[in-house]
């Protein structure tokens, strides 16, 4: 059986089997030339850009972009594998990755599509059902204990896990990952907008920044200073936090309102909350 057809599947224009990341590595570490726990990968949606990785003394948190690094990428639908000459990863990427959707602008869908995320996405719900453990553990002592809301079950099935890097002093990340949410900063949130709400993400940053989505879908930033409204959606959520939209945000007092003034008491569009009309 050849390198295209997967064990317990059918190839030749028959039904295929998705190729597991499991999968990839084997058929990566075999075209490599090396074990299976040395072949570093990175996931796109077209499937995995794999290479060796770096000697111990070298930095492994940056993808290899020396001549003469082998790299090769491993189809997700085919499990094909193709060698590539020795460019840097996010060109391999650039050239494996299909046209943009249309549902993000190029630019936001760019940087989520070199996170690793591509149409069709999905996290483990396993996955998902531990970090809503994780949450209640964390607010057992709480008068309610918080859990994942199905609005944002749904978003973090898409997009759980993955670290978006706008520049190399902007990243965010989404849950679940090791990351323990800092309840602190957006307990009183329940209270206020008087439905549950979910920790999806943060901001690194140099001060705690939470990314938090309530029932009705609302995407909230919360730091040391207030509880701010990013987004009414959280696809535009996405666009906001990709473009780096974080510096005018409208708050939520402790009366409930949201106040569209910035600190200074200047103006805030609302419509800069939600994806502009056709």
């Amino acid at each position: 059986m050849g390198l295209g057809c997967l064990s317990g599947g059918f190839c030749d224009g028959e039904e295929i089997v998705i190729v597991s990341r499991e999968e990839a590595a084997e058929r990566a570490a075999r075209w490599l030339g090396a074990p299976v726990g040395r072949v570093e990968m990175r996931e796109f949606e077209a499937g995995w850009v794999a290479w060796v990785a770096a000697p111990p003394a070298v930095d492994r948190t940056v993808p290899p972009d020396r001549v003469g690094d082998a790299r090769v990428v491993v189809a997700r639908d085919s499990g094909e594998v193709t060698a590539w000459p020795p460019l840097p990863i996010d060109e391999i990427i650039a050239r494996s990755t299909p046209t943009p959707t249309g549902r993000f602008p190029e630019d936001v869908e760019a940087h989520l599509r070199k996170a690793g995320w591509y149409p069709g996405r999905a996290v483990a719900q396993a996955d998902l059902d531990r970090y809503a453990d994780h949450l209640r553990e964390l607010t057992a002592d709480e008068p309610t204990a918080m859990g994942v809301v199905p609005a944002a079950r749904g978003f973090l099935t898409e997009f759980g896990g993955l670290t978006v890097a706008r520049t190399p002093k902007d990243s965010w990340s989404l849950q679940p990952q090791e990351h323990a949410p800092v309840v602190d900063l957006f307990s009183y949130l329940e209270e206020l907008l008087d439905q549950p709400v979910t920790p999806i993400g943060w901001i690194d940053a140099h001060y705690a920044s939470e990314l938090v989505m309530s029932e009705d879908g609302r995407v909230w930033l919360a730091d040391f200073s207030n509880l701010f409204l990013l987004a009414e959606d959280a696809d535009w959520a996405l666009v906001r936090l990709g473009r780096g939209e974080r510096s005018d945000l409208p708050s939520i007092k402790e009366d409930g309102q949201i106040y569209y003034t910035d600190y200074a008491g200047r103006p805030i569009d609302p419509s800069t909350t939600r994806r502009p009309g056709p």
